[in-house]
Formats: C-alpha cells, sequence, structure tokens
C-alpha cells in the first residue's frame, strides 16, 4: 500500500469501532472504577483523575466509530439524565464550587464512559467484561491479604490492608474496607453464578471464582454484609419463582411484590432500632447511627436545593467540617447513598434519584422475569446489590457502583422503554 493510500482516520475508526477494543474497553473501565482505592494509592488522585479521563476520550472515539450502527432511541435513561442536570446545576448554589466543579465532572464522566459500554456491549458481553474484571480484583484482593496476613505477618497500611487472614479476617483486599471489599464480591458472585449458568466461561474458572468470591464475603466477618447477602439471596429465589410463574399470573404477583417491599420499608424504618438488634447490626450500626443523625441535623438553608454535589465528603467544608466536628472523627461520606444525595442536592435531588433507581429496578425486574435467557437477570440482581447496600454505603454515589447503576439503568431502558411505542420518523 502506497503512503497515499493509507487513511489515518478511517483506520483508527476501524481499530475503534471493532470488538476486541470494546472489550477490552468495558473491562478497563469497570476494573479502574471499582479499583478506586487501589489505583489511588498507588498513583494518587490526580492518577486516577488521568485515567478516567483517559476512559471518557477512548470512549468518545469508540462511540462515534460506532455511531452508525447505534440504536438510541429509548437506551438513554430520561431518570439518568435529570439526576445529572440537577447535580450539574447546584454548582449554582453550592457552598463549595471549588469541589463540585471536579465531582460533576467525574461523576459525568463515569456516565459517559457505562453509556458508551451499554451502548456497545451486548448484556452477555457486558457480564463477560465484569467478571474477568472482578476476577482480577478479587484476585489481587486475596493474594494481598495472604501476603499480608501470613507471609509477612504485617499491615499494609497504604492500601487499608490490617493483614488479619491468619486469623479469620476481617479483610478488607484492595478496597480499602471491609464493607466495600463485601459489596464488590457481592456483585462478582452474581456475575460468576451468571457465568456458570450461561456457560460463557469455562467450568473449572467459574467454580473456582464463585468460591473466591463467597470466601472473600465470609472474610470480611460484617453483619451488614451478611444482611446484604440475605436481601440478595431472597431476590434471587423470587425471581427464579417468577421466572417460573404464567404470563398471565406473572403481571398480578409483580404488583403484590410492589406493594409488599412497600410495607416491609415501611415497617422496617420505623422499627429500625428493633431490626438492627435483631440481626445482629448493634455494634457496628452504632457509629453510622450517629452519623446518619448528625447528617439529619445539617441541611441546608434550602432543603429542596441541598448545599451542591461533591460526591464525597470534603472534610474542611460546610456542613462536613461540623459533622466531623461534633462526632470526633473524619468522615468520607454519610455512609448511605440517599443520606449523602439529601444532603448534598436536597429534596428534589433524592427524588430523582429515587425515581433512577426506581425506574432501573423495576425495568430490569421486569425484563428478567419476561425473558427467558438467564443472562437478563444479571441486570436486575445487581441493581438489588446496588439500591440495598446504598442504605449502609454511599459507594453508590461514586466510580463503581455508579458506573454499574447507569449501565443497567440503560440496559433496562433498552428492554422496556416507553419510547419504543414511539412512530420512527
Amino acid at each position: 500500500m502506497r503512503p497515499a493510500d493509507f487513511d489515518a482516520f478511517s483506520a483508527a475508526a476501524r481499530v475503534l469501532s471493532s470488538a476486541p477494543v470494546a472489550a477490552a474497553f468495558a473491562t478497563i473501565a469497570i476494573g479502574t472504577a471499582f479499583g478506586e482505592h487501589l489505583v489511588t494509592s498507588l498513583i494518587g488522585g490526580a492518577g486516577f483523575s488521568a485515567m478516567l479521563a483517559g476512559l471518557a476520550a477512548i470512549g468518545t472515539g469508540i462511540l462515534l466509530a460506532r455511531l452508525p450502527i447505534i440504536e438510541w432511541r429509548g437506551l438513554l435513561p430520561i431518570s439518568v439524565l435529570l439526576f445529572l442536570a440537577w447535580s450539574a446545576l447546584s454548582i449554582a448554589w453550592s457552598a463549595t464550587p471549588l469541589a463540585t466543579w471536579p465531582a460533576i465532572g467525574e461523576q459525568l464522566a463515569w456516565a459517559f464512559v457505562a453509556i458508551v459500554i451499554a451502548l456497545t456491549r451486548d448484556t452477555i458481553q457486558i457480564v463477560r467484561a465484569t467478571g474477568t474484571a472482578f476476577r482480577a480484583l478479587l484476585g489481587a484482593s486475596l493474594a494481598l491479604e495472604v501476603l499480608s496476613g501470613v507471609l509477612i505477618d504485617t499491615p499494609l497500611p497504604f492500601l487499608g490492608i490490617s493483614g488479619n487472614l491468619a486469623l479469620g479476617g476481617p479483610l478488607e483486599g484492595v478496597f480499602g474496607s471491609r464493607s466495600a471489599l463485601g459489596i464488590a464480591a457481592l456483585i462478582g458472585l452474581v456475575t460468576f453464578v451468571v457465568e456458570w449458568r450461561t456457560r460463557s466461561v469455562r467450568h473449572g474458572v467459574t467454580i473456582g471464582s464463585i468460591a473466591l468470591a463467597a470466601g472473600l464475603i465470609l472474610g470480611t466477618r460484617s453483619p451488614s454484609i451478611a444482611l446484604l447477602a440475605g436481601t440478595l439471596g431472597i431476590a434471587t429465589a423470587v425471581l427464579y419463582v417468577f421466572r417460573q410463574l404464567r404470563p398471565e399470573l406473572r403481571r398480578m404477583w409483580q404488583f403484590v411484590l410492589l406493594a409488599v417491599l412497600a410495607l416491609v420499608a415501611v415497617v422496617g424504618y420505623f422499627n429500625r432500632a428493633e431490626v438492627f438488634r435483631l440481626f445482629g447490626l448493634g455494634l457496628e450500626i452504632e457509629q453510622r447511627y450517629a452519623l446518619w443523625q448528625e447528617t439529619m441535623r445539617r441541611p441546608a438553608a434550602s432543603e429542596l436545593n441541598g448545599w451542591g454535589w461533591t460526591g464525597g465528603w470534603v472534610a474542611d467544608a460546610v456542613p462536613y467540617r461540623l459533622i466531623d466536628a461534633s462526632l470526633g472523627r473524619v468522615n468520607d461520606s454519610a455512609l448511605n447513598a440517599y443520606l449523602d444525595v439529601s444532603l448534598q442536592l436536597g429534596l428534589i435531588g433524592l427524588v430523582l434519584f429515587l425515581l433512577l433507581g426506581g425506574l432501573a429496578l423495576v425495568r430490569t425486574w421486569f425484563v428478567a422475569t419476561n425473558r427467558r435467557s438467564v443472562v437478563h437477570v444479571w441486570a436486575a440482581l445487581i441493581v438489588v446489590t446496588l439500591l440495598a447496600s446504598g442504605a449502609a454505603e454511599s459507594s453508590l454515589l461514586t466510580s463503581g457502583g455508579w458506573l454499574l447503576l447507569v449501565v443497567c439503568a440503560v440496559l433496562g431502558a433498552g428492554g422496556l422503554s416507553w419510547r419504543h411505542k414511539l412512530p420512527e420518523r
């Protein structure tokens, strides 16, 4: 081929539109998002931001290269766009504008990366990418726990690993805390089981992966993770039963389930102290409960707007330094995604976030119950895990949790959106 015949843009477009590039992008993006603690511990926050910027740039190239073949109609959930818009608007009244700008940029960037993944990969491919990323992260967690807790018998404080493997836990892995490890292991467990049921990965690999995830869940020794695992188990059992029902019965029981869930949520909220004692959460929940109460005492001047979006807390800014001073410790978040949204984006932001999560759950659940392929249960169970984890952690709002929530919201919209019924122009 003569040099004059070479078209760099066409060559780049062919590479960026290829399946291997899209697969590698999805795997690396998911691994980076959930590996935030590991990455920032090794190369700092600036390095992590540079990686995110690189992912967004590559994602833009992939999207542009595939633009002619992407079906957009009904795929971008309006609920996600509304929540992102309200977060961006909060810069206008933010008490910490210098922290809000980068937080909004990060939130938008991860949402964009998630949309690229959801538009360029089908569900089984996303499951495969998630499985590969989590095998690497959970495998690295176990390896570092063995190194710290057995081989050198000393903590690795720069990674947040306490070196308790020989004592049976608690373990933190590469995620910085036992709760974060537990949530990641549960997401990995769901993914590995779906891989096993769809036979998309070799049998030995899936069995080993399931054993790894289950072992790390037990190693967290966290009552809240045990409760989350129980919630996920119940959701899985209910989903299995619904998939066996005849279509004419399924719709009626869907509404019954919604009513039961609403009743359980209301009763559980007003009897939360008894629930905590029942599940042995007394000691673990004590500090969280004090944090939640103090957070609720710090509403913004306008409770509809909140203090402005920051994602994680800014230690030297109002209201976060006031909460930390009252409790005598520094906190990275409210340890509750819904309280954090309410604090930062006010009542309007909370309603929009609940709309986003609720629609993602309903849509993915209906797709999972109405489509026979087992791969469709993945998104529903991931949304259940993420939304349930939001009651005890705020990781749902940033990086990995936010990425997967948007991915699942787009998958749900693609499978069940009212806009598919609109006439094509």
